[in-house]
């Protein structure tokens, strides 16, 4: 018998650009015994029970806030396999990978026409550049691997970068649309459970036993689809994978735009335009080697400024899970338990792919991606990478703490404290530990929260847990 614990993906009430009125979900009789829990409600776990729902199992839906109040509320959209200089850095694997997303866009368009989701789908010009001469090798290199997998990219010449190439079978969408379509097929088909924390879940015979925040459930499968699906027992996923952190700005412009695009090079610069709405991505850096994010905030904010010459109407932070070996953790960790995660920033694509992939194991049908993204696959790669990071960020860390007044430190028998002083002159005491794998917090002073480097969580000043994987609330 093991335990498995892990905490879903909280949105801590930023202001935000992707809004939509979702129908009222038929509140279940709370149904104690089902065949599928599927926890979060984000594309994944909206895509499984998508590819369930004619299976004639009893599935429920469980999400700790309200469905698509997460990762996809804050996603940048694109549908596109054009992402960065992935099939170079992947190797022997890129073709495969590069089919993968194929399908995917393939499988959400077919999905997007059958059941006529109006979510303003538009084909678009996806285009991959670089701002760097020494960095045009590597665009040539992507565009030699697109050509020998059966592509045709084209050049594109444009003053305000140094190279760059386009593909034509590629799509932009809102995202919240989409899942208010995939929830209406679902309405008569699956039990959603909203605003239910799944705090544990733990093997019990046949069956695992779900302890939430609404009593005990149980069911034979269970996929955990939240944003980080956290154990470490099986499949190891902490030490296989990192949070990447991207920050994105939005303004409305003049005009609108058909092309989204995206560089090769160290420093990101995303962009997509929604109706006349230019949204841009940029500063993105692993969370253990940028800590000052109020400071990332900022950065963001003024390049903005600097590129378009107007200031943001919307700012957002965006954490995606990354595997170190580049690709998706999508299937079985044990008998009956699935995740889907570590997507890259492309969750559009990869959460599609999981949800059929996920349906495929579930139902024992036959899937070519199923070995591919194994999460329980193994490589010293998958884990060399994470001690790096962990390295870096105690050098970076141990430089940062002591410097500030406010917050104010103090150690006292080995434990660090922090005290932070807020406008209203208000104090707030928290020990300076996050519960779930006892890293060292970072102040944000732009969103006024206790920050983990490690894995993403977040709490507020007093020390409530905001966002996981966490568990429980820091104490004082």
């Amino acid at each position: 018998m093991y335990e498995v614990i892990f905490f879903g993906y909280v949105n801590i009430g930023d202001i935000m650009f992707w809004s939509v009125e979702f129908p009222k979900f038929h509140v279940p009789s709370f149904s104690k015994k089902l065949d599928v829990a599927i926890i979060g409600g984000g594309i994944t776990g909206l895509t499984t029970a998508y590819y369930l729902k004619d299976s004639n199992l009893k599935i429920g839906l469980f999400d700790k806030g309200k469905v698509a109040s997460g990762v996809t509320s804050k996603t940048t959209a694109k549908i596109t396999y054009l992402q960065g200089d992935i099939y170079q850095r992947l190797g022997s694997r890129a073709k495969k990978y590069f089919l993968s997303q194929k399908e995917a866009i393939s499988e959400l368009i077919h999905i997007i026409e059958k059941e006529h989701i109006d979510c303003d789908l538009e084909q678009v010009v996806s285009v991959l550049f670089t701002l760097d001469k020494a960095n045009i090798y590597k665009l040539d290199e992507e565009k030699r691997l697109l050509q020998q997998f059966g592509c045709y990219p084209f050049d594109i010449i444009d003053s305000h970068i140094e190279a760059g190439f386009g593909i034509r079978d590629s799509y932009v969408f809102h995202p919240l649309k989409y899942l208010k379509g995939l929830c209406k097929t679902l309405l008569q088909k699956i039990d959603f459970y909203e605003d239910i924390l799944v705090q544990n879940i733990q093997k019990n015979g046949n069956f695992y036993v779900l302890k939430t925040t609404s009593g005990i459930f149980e069911a034979r499968d269970v996929v955990v689809c939240c944003h980080y699906p956290f154990f470490l027992l099986p499949s190891y996923i902490p030490l296989k994978t990192y949070v990447e952190r991207e920050y994105v700005n939005v303004c409305k412009m003049k005009e609108h735009k058909h092309f989204s695009a995206i560089n090769i090079d160290s420093e990101l610069h995303s962009v997509r335009y929604y109706k006349n709405y230019l949204i841009y991505g940029s500063n993105q850096s692993r969370l253990t080697s940028k800590i000052n994010y109020s400071k990332n905030y900022q950065k963001s904010i003024a390049d903005f400024e600097k590129y378009f010459k107007k200031e943001p109407q919307y700012t957002w932070m965006n954490q995606d899970i990354v595997s170190n070996d580049l690709l998706p953790f999508i299937g079985k960790v044990c008998p009956h338990l699935f995740i889907g995660t570590a997507y890259r920033a492309w969750g559009m694509t990869n959460g599609t792919l999981a949800g059929k992939i996920l349906a495929d194991s579930i139902l024992n049908r036959k899937n070519q991606y199923i070995t591919f993204f194994d999460p329980k696959r193994m490589n010293m790669s998958l884990f060399y990478h994470s001690f790096l990071g962990t390295f870096h960020y105690m050098k970076v860390y141990a430089q940062s703490l002591w410097k500030k007044n406010n917050p104010f430190y103090i150690r006292i028998n080995g434990i660090i404290y922090a005290i932070y002083e807020d406008e209203e002159h208000e104090i707030h005491r928290i020990r300076l530990l996050c519960p779930h794998m006892k890293c060292n917090l970072v102040f944000n002073s732009f969103e006024k929260t206790w920050d983990c480097p490690c894995h993403g969580s977040r709490f507020d000043l007093d020390g409530k847990l905001l966002e996981g994987p966490a568990k429980e609330d820091l104490k004082h």
